[in-house]
């Protein structure tokens, strides 16, 4: 089918960008970019014919990012309104129980929709890129060196603002990117307010509930070995413990963008992943 772009309306009011590709046939995978991006981070996955001939492909752009409303204040960063906004997207695509798959802080949305709809409103999760699998474990696995970025790209210095963005990129890959993608990337973070970009890291998320009934869920970690956003054996560790079934695709040399990097390997594995879910689940249903 053609790519369709649609505005979508959340319940709060918040304005949230959506594109629908692929084949509506076939299983949704819903992709969720990460902090200080926008969804153009998917293109290459959007732009597969094996993933749209074979998969739904869903994306949107979180609120305060991109395309997306932009609120400034922390109570529209509710973990209630953020599961809320995923289900208006798959809604309004006539989207039932798809695989998430999360870059980064897009892993997180998971702790929010299990938390409002339960484990049984997504068939597996995807995690790209040293994922959060929870805000509550960021702590844990963040990396020294994006530790060491974190406080420009909050900073109220309109000044920090250029280096905030320029260190935030180039530490999200391990190859130095061509002047074009460099700006394009730069661009997501640059047109996201400050107070965005911070309740959307540091916004409060319980992760109980999903940590007691998210174990059902099938799960795959994408990861790159140079990723300097995530202490990656952390993640796959606490992702183990929360979940029993995880598949690990470790990418020597890659970054924190696997699906940007490394993006023929990334898509191969994806396709292979989900139909094997796919398969798993229908033979448990038997």
């Amino acid at each position: 089918m053609a790519p369709q772009e649609r505005i979508l309306i959340s319940s709060d009011g918040t304005r949230i960008w959506a594109e629908s590709n692929g084949n509506t046939s076939k299983h949704t995978i819903v992709f969720v970019h990460g902090l200080s991006c926008t969804a153009l981070g998917w293109d290459r996955q959007f732009a597969d014919p094996e993933l749209q001939r074979e998969f739904h492909l869903v994306r949107y752009e979180m609120r305060g990012h991109g395309r997306s409303g932009k609120p400034l204040d922390e109570a529209a960063y509710e973990s209630r309104k953020i599961a809320e906004d995923f289900r208006v997207v798959c809604e309004a695509f006539g989207v039932v129980q798809p695989f998430l798959a999360g870059w980064s802080l897009g892993g997180a949305i998971v702790v929010d929709v299990v938390t409002a709809y339960g484990v049984d409103y997504l068939s597996g999760v995807i995690y790209i890129g040293g994922s959060i699998v929870a805000l509550h474990y960021h702590g844990p696995c963040r990396h020294p060196h994006i530790t060491e970025v974190f406080p420009t790209t909050v900073s109220f210095t309109s000044d920090d603002l250029s280096e905030g963005a320029e260190r935030f990129v180039d530490s999200c890959f391990a190859k130095q990117l061509t002047y074009e993608e460099r700006l394009s990337f730069m661009g997501g973070f640059i047109m996201q307010p400050r107070s965005a970009r911070f309740w959307s890291i540091k916004r409060v998320q319980d992760h109980t509930v999903w940590e007691r009934e998210a174990r059902p869920l099938p799960v795959l970690i994408v990861q790159g070995t140079e990723d300097l956003h995530c202490l990656y054996e952390t993640m796959t560790s606490i992702a183990r413990r929360v979940y029993d079934d995880v598949e690990v695709k470790i990418m020597p040399g890659i970054g924190h963008t696997p699906h940007y990097e490394n993006t023929v390997e990334t898509n191969h594995t994806l396709v292979d992943w989900v139909k094997k879910a796919v398969a798993k689940k229908s033979v448990v249903g038997i």
